[in-house]
């Protein structure tokens, strides 16, 4: 997909007008479920207008311009393909006519959501973790003020990342702990972004069944997305650190897999009872979250995660947990710049005494607390971040299927990216 803005419309029939207001020659567009809507049959209304299937014209000029960022972004994702693995590769075109709009930064951003797309939806034996934390280390080797520790399976066991060891480091494709670290002169903000990098997701001895293992390739989301967020603010010179760290693994069955029950030592010292290997990335990403309290003086925690899967509301793209009602609120409002519908997991942090185990200091899974898996999820993260800090991290439940597309879109970049550079 080829998009981008022009500045004169061409006398030809494939223009598709939109409007605010109804006219018998536009769509109407009022609301962002106007554009979640259109979005979400953009397919087929190319279906049935063939000669709109190389290029597609929007004249979005008496669209309101507090609404055209999240029209576009929402189309991107709507015309969003994977073709990278077909003979034949088609690319559309997609022009808009915005005279209104003085700015190129969402075509900006949408490139770099695509390339955060094809990351996402590289299949699992062509990205592994050694494979993904090698193209890592290539692209950005020569972006200013960055540097770049890459930990393998052998360091990652000397460090006592346990969790991320002991889901990872049975399979034939070792485990890798990728740290970016952006460093500009006279920072002002240190932010810390922690992905879930689930290569490939069977399940482990909790095993998934065929039809839930079909986009577990797409487990990787929170770290591609981090990524993704990492060199798009870099390229940008941003005033803050930024500091991305992705633990990258696969969770499959071996001979030497943890099993249900087991007991393992997490890095901050805690002993967790795995109840269920299948919830193993807030494991990994307990591990990360642990590693960045001791390791770093963080002003803002985000962590990123295709964790629960949990959509309780139509056209929700993610859910998020935060104490921080200013986050929180930031949150609320930039979603909506992007056309993106966000809802908070309730912050009632007295619950953390149901993740409590029998035989262990916490259990990953099966707690008292039923129907609320996203929330408790949330908790036992919470319970690897020291106390300090707390109040300065927001948790990204993030979906890997999207109401537009049956690709993997990326979900939340737009919203998560506006709110770091809000900062």
């Amino acid at each position: 997909m080829n998009i981008n803005f022009i500045s004169k419309l061409p006398n030809k029939a494939n223009i598709i007008n939109i409007s605010s207001y109804k006219s018998l020659n536009s769509i109407h567009i009022k609301t962002v479920l106007d554009i979640i809507n259109f979005s979400n049959n953009i397919t087929t209304f190319i279906k049935y207008n063939p000669q709109m299937e190389k290029e597609l014209i929007f004249d979005i000029s008496k669209l309101d311009k507090n609404m055209i960022d999240a029209f576009i972004y929402k189309i991107s994702q709507g015309l969003y393909s994977f073709e990278k693995y077909k003979k034949d590769n088609k690319c559309i075109k997609v022009l808009f006519y915005a005279p209104q709009c003085k700015s190129n930064t969402i075509i900006n951003i949408i490139k770099s959501c695509n390339f955060t797309r094809n990351l996402i939806n590289e299949p699992s034996n062509k990205l592994t973790p050694t494979k993904f934390a090698k193209f890592i280390k290539k692209y950005l080797k020569n972006r200013k003020n960055v540097k770049i520790k890459i930990f393998d399976g052998k360091n990652i066991k000397k460090m006592r990342l346990n969790l991320i060891d002991g889901i990872g480091g049975n399979s034939h494709n070792k485990p890798q702990f990728v740290i970016l670290d952006y460093k500009p002169n006279k920072f002002k903000k240190t932010i810390c972004l922690a992905g879930k990098g689930v290569m490939i997701d069977t399940g482990g001895y909790s095993i998934k069944d065929v039809k839930s293992m079909n986009n577990m390739h797409m487990d990787k989301e929170g770290a591609c997305m981090s990524v993704g967020l990492f060199d798009y603010i870099t390229k940008h010179n941003s005033k803050n650190r930024i500091i991305c760290l992705c633990p990258l693994v696969e969770n499959i069955v071996s001979n030497s897999s943890l099993k249900p029950r087991d007991v393992v030592t997490a890095y901050n010292g805690q002993t967790v009872e795995i109840v269920n290997v299948d919830a193993e990335g807030r494991l990994i990403l307990a591990d990360t979250l642990a590693y960045i309290s001791k390791n770093y003086n963080p002003d803002y925690i985000f962590d990123i995660a295709t964790l629960t899967g949990n959509d309780k509301y139509c056209h929700t793209s993610f859910s998020y947990f935060t104490t921080n009602n200013l986050l929180s609120n930031l949150a609320i409002k930039k979603c909506k710049e992007v056309g993106e519908k966000i809802i908070r997991i309730p912050p009632w942090i007295e619950y953390m005494e149901y993740i409590k185990s029998d035989i262990a200091d916490v259990k990953n899974s099966g707690y008292k607390c039923k129907r609320g898996e996203d929330f408790m999820a949330s908790l036992f993260l919470m319970n690897f971040i020291e106390k300090k800090y707390r109040n300065k991290w927001i948790h990204f439940d993030i979906r890997m299927e999207s109401s537009n597309n049956t690709l993997n879109v990326a979900d939340g970049y737009g919203t998560i990216l506006k709110i770091i550079n809000s900062i």
